[in-house]
């Protein structure tokens, strides 16, 4: 059963979803909100300026000409689809095994390296270690909630990319793709720790550190070993733009396919599901970020502090671009942010926690 869904009475904006709880929210006398008003049309830097990159990147006339860190996921899919099918680039395939991995994530990852004849590399940490950071940080914010630091149960995925570059650099691959999109910039994370939304990337990395130890500052129990030594790993090799991936890896180019290609779900999801074989859940949960179960404990969390989840947000950006009408978002996150206790127990039980913690979670 897919139980039950977190209600809220909130006023959304006339324009898109985003909610009167939404972090650093405001409207006018039409009812909407400032993220709309100050909204920027996302434009991609165009095909013709990744093609030079791949150029570059097949020139090498290695045995590689590039990694794609794939998930099982929508995007990660269609990417090494792209890199293989439409632009004839050998690919290596590299994939985070992470103990909280959808099963249909984890069958589509093996589909699709068998469909497309590319080579497979996993690579895991110490047995229990993501299992103890979820649960240190969990622990941590049920004393003490706070939306901002929601984030900090995803902490070990931010260290994988140290293995990637590894794995690039072993390998010699100068080019590392990734299939993220602008859309997914989440602007309430950015309020939460004091950012804007037209920040630029490397403005708001900075943010989000400084933000970062101001939060974790209120709360003691984000100070400790056991969460405190994989925040600051988090920090330096989180992302692209992170110090310790932006030195390590600073012969190797970082790409995300949809900063250069427009973003288009429909063309997404057909060509991975025709051509891929890809599934995704059939409990009305969305085809965006279910590999791992973690994202369901962070919309749980989410929807629990302020009402609404990054997919409100995800989709308020699609309206604002106008990708997607209001009333089909709101369609969606009726469904989407509907929550699946049975699979959430499931979560707390493999960190050793009993589900009752998350009563404690609730708005300050």
């Amino acid at each position: 059963m897919m139980a039950e869904e977190l209600e809220n009475n909130l006023s959304r904006c006339n324009h898109c979803i985003m909610t009167e709880a939404t972090p650093g929210i405001g409207f006018d006398h039409d009812h909407v909100c400032n993220y709309c008003r100050d909204f920027k049309n996302i434009e991609p830097k165009g095909e013709s300026a990744l093609l030079q990159i791949l150029e570059n990147a097949g020139s090498n006339r290695g045995r590689y000409d590039c990694i794609v860190n794939i998930s099982g996921g929508r995007d990660s899919s269609f990417t090494i689809l792209k890199m293989v099918k439409d632009y004839g680039l050998k690919v290596l395939a590299v994939n985070y095994a992470n103990p909280f991995t959808h099963e249909l994530a984890a069958d589509n990852i093996q589909k699709i390296t068998r469909i497309l004849k590319v080579k497979l590399v996993s690579f895991s940490f110490s047995e229990g270690f993501h299992q103890k950071i979820v649960r240190a940080n969990l622990l941590a914010l049920a004393k003490k909630p706070d939306p901002a630091m929601v984030p900090m149960v995803c902490i070990s995925c931010k260290l994988i990319w140290k293995n990637i570059l590894d794995i690039a650099n072993a390998h010699k691959i100068g080019l590392i793709v990734s299939g993220g999109n602008l859309y997914e910039q989440t602007v309430f994370k950015r309020a939460l720790l004091g950012g804007r939304a037209d920040q630029s990337v490397s403005e708001y990395y900075t943010n989000y550190v400084f933000g970062l130890v101001k939060h974790a500052a209120r709360n003691y129990r984000f100070l400790r070993p056991q969460t405190l030594i994989p925040t600051v790993k988090g920090y330096f090799y989180s992302n692209p733009y992170s110090p310790m991936v932006r030195w390590k890896g600073r012969h190797i180019d970082k790409v995300d396919l949809f900063h250069y290609l427009p973003w288009n779900e429909n063309l997404v999801i057909n060509r991975i599901s025709d051509e891929l074989n890809w599934r995704s859940p059939d409990d009305n949960s969305g085809s965006w970020r279910f590999d791992c179960r973690i994202g369901h404990l962070k919309d749980y969390l989410y929807l629990k502090l302020l009402g609404i989840t990054e997919k409100d947000d995800f989709y308020s950006q699609l309206i604002r671009d106008g990708k997607i009408s209001r009333d089909e978002a709101i369609k969606r996150v009726e469904q989407e942010n509907r929550v699946n206790m049975n699979e959430l127990k499931q979560l707390m039980k493999s960190i050793n926690l009993d589900i009752g913690i998350l009563d404690s979670i609730k708005p300050q």
